[in-house]
């Protein structure tokens, strides 16, 4: 008997078109969360609870916090449940701004605004705006969010109400460049605060602490003390393990207790990929490997996109399903014996290769020619195999299981993981001896990650390959390889999950390192992590000097057209350090002169200098970009570094229109000067 788990039609509402994939007013009070797992987020909801209303002591100090960052990081989620508690918890109304009760509004409604009122008080205490890129009217000719933001803040500061806002950095920078040079506006407290929210520091741990007294006849409350969290350098990966957690939340064996006892779950891809991740070995090789992925792509996994990948490794796409359950599917497809649509759902392909159809090729021309050759074979297959039959016959018809499976960003065929596949650099030729040379090697593997399903797919390319060697024939032998490139696409993504294998997986693995390393106060780091940081200075030292060379022609640093500085002053003062970056200090680095000025450094520019400081690249192969933004800041450094004033070992030369060079050399305080003529030639 077939048993249907209903919590993987759960799960697919949190892919990217389900009713849990958006956190709005609508659900705050009917659903919880899915999966939920505390962070720090919580903490500050819980802070908020008790602090932004009037209470029956009439409180004097209101709150105002906004929370900063970009869609799908958790914002409205953790608005929903500040709702929630509100409600629940502390007995107020929310109302939207026509006064409807948020229980009340249609699932079509997104209200900018709601009011909290407590009590049988007629006026409200709370304004909260759970997303700030909506406006007040869309039909309107004239939409600004920016425009809204102002609005609503001005409003709040003039009822002297707490305030709770949810935006990107972007809806508040330009509501202050639209303002900020309007006397009218700008000299008043409140645009004050958003000055405050754009000059401040967006780190991870960033806050603004103030605490101002509101200016109106009759304030709700005298005074409101005001922080901001940003969001967007929280990552779930690095440093957290909030997407661990996560994980483990949807596979609790309270939710599989069901499929224990299924007749098909030997060939469930998603009980099979539960049962993966509830190895914690291979959990945590495949968490690296993400982690991995979220530095090379500078962008951080929100929560929307980490809770629809758990969906899509655990429930399948809901595009296959329409109106069916997802274990009718799987029983469905198994009773056909199409295993390669089950076998494509596996968290291996998932992963990396959920754009390929049946696991084929993802360029039509290429998958046209496997699919001709495998037809070849199928014509061959006799009626005493019907399981190969009917495996390739299924592939043949071309009704592949969905390749649009959302988390494009991270899963398409030119995504993030697509960019680290290990299929990208050459492999060592013990795991393609392991997994690509060899199917009995792999059936006797004896891994109990490896399914039935990887043995029925092994077992159906067994067989191709044993006929096709009692074959002959040009178009059987083109065949092979064509049989040989679609198993290798299962085979070899199956040894890099388990392997925890990515293309620049130990340039990454560096660069998660240093960025943990520079996170942590210098006061607490080893001999060993200080060494660690010194040497990467040393081996970016070396190669900006080679970048300058090959941008200018010389080892000098160009500070203007014609006038160039060098000198051993020069080397010793303008050393680059590796530090925390001031913007995106979650992913990137960034490399900082003595004077202060700096360079971001990114993953994909971390990894380039690490091969070619590795001497596994020439330098002059970088390139010619990769390090502009460094160089460029090592100009401005020596611009604003003391050069002008250094009594020794310092050299400026200047070229003038008329090819003549002037070379001024300081010695103890002395000037040698020198004229002669640009040689040409």
């Amino acid at each position: 008997m077939v048993n249907k788990n209903s919590f993987l039609v759960d799960l697919l509402t949190l892919q990217q078109d389900g009713k849990r994939s958006i956190s709005a007013p609508t659900n705050w009070t009917t659903q919880e969360p899915l999966i939920e797992v505390s962070t720090e987020i919580d903490e500050i909801i819980n802070d908020l609870c008790k602090t932004i209303l009037l209470g029956t002591n009439n409180k004097s100090i209101g709150r105002w916090h906004f929370f900063v960052g970009s869609p799908g990081n958790g914002k409205s989620a953790a608005i929903g449940k500040l709702c929630r508690h509100l409600i629940t918890d502390f007995g107020c109304e929310i109302r939207n701004e026509e006064g409807c009760s948020i229980k009340n509004l249609s699932p079509s409604d997104v209200p900018y605004a709601l009011d909290v009122y407590e009590g049988d008080n007629k006026f409200a205490s709370v304004r909260i705006v759970q997303d700030a890129s909506v406006v007040r009217n869309p039909f309107s000719s004239d939409l600004d969010p920016a425009a809204e933001l102002l609005f609503t803040v001005q409003e709040a500061w003039e009822k002297g109400i707490s305030l709770i806002v949810c935006t990107n950095r972007g809806v508040i920078e330009k509501a202050h460049s639209d303002n900020h040079l309007k006397k009218e506006v700008n000299t008043t407290q409140w645009f004050k605060v958003l000055a405050a929210l754009v000059s401040g520091e967006t780190t991870i741990n960033g806050t603004l602490e103030r605490e101002l007294a509101f200016s109106a006849h009759k304030p709700v409350f005298s005074r409101v003390k005001v922080a901001y969290s940003c969001l967007d350098n929280r990552s779930l990966l690095i440093g957290s393990d909030t997407f661990d957690r996560l994980i483990l939340k949807a596979i609790e064996l309270e939710h599989w207790t069901v499929c224990l006892d299924c007749t098909v779950n030997k060939l469930c891809p998603f009980k099979a990929n539960r049962d993966w991740l509830c190895n914690s070995e291979a959990k945590q090789k495949a968490l690296k490997i993400l982690a991995r992925a979220e530095a090379f792509s500078g962008q951080i996994v929100v929560f929307r996109e980490a809770l629809a990948l758990i969906s899509l490794i655990l429930s399948g796409c809901p595009r296959d399903y329409g109106d069916r359950h997802p274990c009718e599917w799987v029983s469905d497809r198994v009773s056909h014996g199409d295993i390669f649509s089950v076998a494509v759902r596996r968290i291996y392909m998932s992963l990396f290769a959920s754009h390929s159809p049946f696991g084929l090729e993802s360029d039509n021309t290429l998958r046209k020619r496997q699919i001709d050759s495998l037809g070849v074979l199928e014509g061959l297959v006799t009626a005493d195999h019907p399981d190969v039959k009917s495996a390739l016959g299924h592939v043949l018809a071309g009704q592949s299981p969905s390749t649009d499976v959302g988390v494009t960003r991270l899963l398409d065929r030119e995504g993030v993981l697509a960019q680290i596949d290990p299929w990208r650099e050459s492999l060592p030729a013990r795991f393609y001896d392991n997994w690509d040379g060899d199917y009995d090697a792999v059936r006797s593997e004896g891994n109990q990650l490896i399914t039935e399903i990887e043995h029925r797919c092994l077992e159906t390319w067994a067989f191709l390959e044993q006929m096709i060697e009692s074959t002959s024939g040009y178009v059987v032998s083109e065949s092979h390889w064509m049989l040989r490139r679609w198993s290798s696409n299962y085979l070899l993504h199956l040894g890099t999950l388990l392997d925890g294998r990515t293309a620049w997986a130990k340039e990454l693995d560096e660069f998660l390192f240093v960025l943990d390393l520079v996170h942590c106060s210098a006061d607490n780091r080893t001999i060993e992590q200080k060494r660690a940081l010194r040497d990467l200075d040393e081996r970016l030292q070396i190669l900006i000097d080679i970048a300058g060379v090959e941008r200018s022609g010389s080892e000098a640093i160009q500070l203007a057209d014609g006038v160039s500085l060098s000198g051993r002053w020069v080397s010793e003062k303008l050393k680059p350090h590796i530090v925390a970056s001031k913007e995106s200090s979650a992913l990137s680095l960034a490399v900082q002169f003595d004077t202060k000025e700096w360079a971001q450094l990114v993953a994909s520019t971390f990894l380039w200098l690490s091969r070619a400081a590795g001497g596994h690249l020439a330098p002059h192969c970088l390139p010619s970009d990769l390090l502009r933004g460094v160089l460029d800041a090592r100009i401005r450094a020596a611009s604003r570094s003391g050069y002008a004033f250094a009594d020794n070992d310092i050299t400026i030369e200047i070229r003038t229109d008329n090819k003549e060079i002037f070379r001024l050399e300081r010695f103890d305080g002395d000037v040698a000067v020198e004229q002669h003529m640009e040689e040409i030639g």
